[in-house]
């Protein structure tokens, strides 16, 4: 049966699966942790905010997934708020690619 308790616990896990992955393409290189945690912030964000409306349209309390998703996202960056603070003053905010490095 659909509850917002069950949906909570099925998008955290979610959340969890998804961040690890990201974690795991820093260990392997393939990003780097600024990009990795920004990639999990807006995947999380973008998660409570629709358990939010789901709350919302069901008359119940949202539950709160967003203190997750920071947790989640210092767990690959520690330094994240200031990466965020940094990203949003930049003009224009771009992403930068760098060839790979020859082995």
């Amino acid at each position: 049966m659909l509850t917002l308790e069950n949906l909570f616990l099925q998008v955290k896990t979610d959340l969890e699966s998804y961040a690890r992955t990201r974690r795991d393409a820093v260990a392997r290189g393939a990003e780097n942790t600024v990009l990795a945690a920004l990639l999990t912030q807006k995947y999380g964000y973008g998660l409570a905010k629709a358990l939010k409306m789901a709350a919302e349209l069901s008359d119940h309390p949202a539950p709160d997934l967003t203190s997750e998703v920071d947790r989640q996202v210092e767990a690959i960056d520690p330094d994240w708020r200031t990466n965020f603070d940094l990203r949003i003053n930049a003009r224009p905010a771009a992403l930068v690619f760098t060839a790979p490095v020859p082995e």
